[in-house]
């Protein structure tokens, strides 16, 4: 716990010597849960597999108000990890996987995510450092990844206008950053992100387009096919909606990414066109509700020559692709692209194959139609019991595989608050596990189930 204490005394020793006295104005925010999860079967082999964890996560964010349209604001984790193990995988390692040397797992605990400046200028806002990441539209396709950037916005009555540049990725000086090999010191290894947006706000509604580019030219692309050192340009863009039409509330959202690979050898170039889509309705009936959406992302075809046209063309790179995902922050079942059982369970030591292992089944939505029915019922205001049947199979079956089917699984929950920010929640899950598990060896397959229980608390 030292690093926590001596972390906790920076920040207070940092503030106290920017901060008059007459203007010290901190807020915190933030959260913590705590988790547990038993799945039988959660690799999907025919055998009697079963095994459970509980995890947990703080989240504490902090905004320093130092004058006013002046504010400081950082973010960290700290004690995130399964009970009983430190950090993800239970060894001495800190969160990015890597050796702390055996040090004390107490003082590798906290990790801070983000720091960025925020202030006014008469004309909008800026906001400059490490921060939010991909939060745009709804929730589908969001990741709420960590960036170093630089961000102008400006408000008009009901439209908001902004820009913004993210360094995603720097090659100066740095070998093998995140497993992405560039040249050292050379400046044309970097990844950079552009940006603009604009949003029109009325009442019970609103609307908004971002068109991005990235400009990519670490070696993420540079051994498409086994070689040619590619390096990628791609364009994205992004519109939604959401509105509220009497006791109705609906959105959708798409995300269009096209581009292409370039080769600086004589290779053919490789054209990039992937998208997903998002439509979601939601209708209250006195305490209760019925909804439905339906999500998609688009597959690679494994038959097309020179073309991506989904993440999953990446393998377990694919979050690092660019292209559009279902994002990290989706979670629309307990079990198929559950964030809290993939998160926690895949990778438990007691399973060789996880729920997402080869199959984009883990804890972001790839290659994928995915269609949902939901109810729920408030008998009292703190109660909500829900009950969710989906369906999902692969937009581009995988090479040498028979299937195409994911399954069928349905979700039972029932959430009470014990306080206004802090809620119980029980659930159970069970996946009719569909042909494509059997990959492309004929895997005998079955079927699995999750129990869970989680305490949410926020402040």
């Amino acid at each position: 716990m030292k690093k926590f204490w001596v972390a906790l005394i920076a920040v207070a020793v940092v503030a106290g010597f920017a901060l008059s006295a007459s203007a010290a104005d901190v807020k915190f925010s933030g959260s913590y849960y705590v988790t547990g999860l038993y799945a039988d079967n959660w690799g999907l082999e025919d055998d009697d597999s079963a095994g459970g964890v509980y995890a947990q996560r703080l989240r504490v964010a902090t905004a320093f108000k130092i004058a006013e349209g002046l504010t400081l604001n950082t973010r960290f984790d700290a004690l995130e990890g399964r009970w009983g193990q430190y950090g993800y995988m239970g060894t001495a390692v800190d969160r990015q996987g890597h050796d702390v040397g055996g040090r004390d797992a107490d003082d590798n605990n906290i990790a801070f995510d983000r720091a960025w400046v925020s202030f006014a200028v008469p004309f909008g806002q800026f906001d400059v450092g490490r921060q939010a990441q991909n939060e745009w539209g709804t929730r589908f396709a969001s990741d709420s990844f960590d960036a170093e950037a630089i961000r102008f916005s400006t408000k008009n009555g009901p439209w908001e206008v902004g820009a913004f540049y993210e360094k995603q990725i720097e090659a100066y000086g740095a070998e093998d950053y995140d497993n992405i090999v560039s040249d050292g010191g050379v400046n044309d290894g970097d990844r950079d992100n552009y940006g603009v947006y604009g949003k029109y706000k009325w009442n019970g509604g609103l609307a908004g387009l971002q068109i991005q580019f990235m400009n990519d030219a670490t070696e993420n692309f540079a051994n498409l096919y086994g070689a040619g050192d590619y390096k990628a340009k791609i364009w994205t863009l992004s519109p939604y909606m959401q509105g509220t039409f009497g006791p109705v509330f609906v959105e959708a959202e798409i995300n269009y990414a096209y581009g292409e690979a370039e080769s600086e050898l004589d290779w053919d170039d490789v054209d990039i066109r992937a998208w997903n889509a998002f439509i979601h309705a939601k209708g209250n009936i006195g305490p209760a509700y019925v909804g439905a959406f339906y999500a998609y992302v688009s597959g690679d075809d494994p038959d097309s020559d020179e073309e991506i046209e989904g993440s999953n063309f990446f393998g377990s790179s694919s979050y690092r692709s660019g292209l559009p995902t279902g994002g990290a922050i989706f979670d629309p079942c307990l079990i198929l692209w559950g964030a809290y059982a993939n998160k926690w369970l895949g990778d438990s030591t007691a399973r060789s194959l996880s729920l997402g292992t080869d199959h984009h089944t883990g804890a972001v939505m790839e290659n994928a139609h995915l269609f949902q029915i939901y109810g729920g019922f408030k008998p009292i205001p703190k109660l909500d019991v829900k009950a969710k049947l989906s369906y999902a199979f692969a937009d581009e079956k995988p090479d040498n595989y028979d299937d195409d089917d994911y399954g069928t699984e349905i979700d039972l929950t029932a959430a009470y608050k014990i306080y206004d920010n802090l809620t119980y929640t029980v659930g159970f899950g069970y996946l009719w596990a569909g042909d494509i598990y059997k990959g492309a060896t004929d895997n005998d397959v079955d079927d699995t189930y999750l129990l869970m229980h989680r305490l949410d608390l926020s402040f």
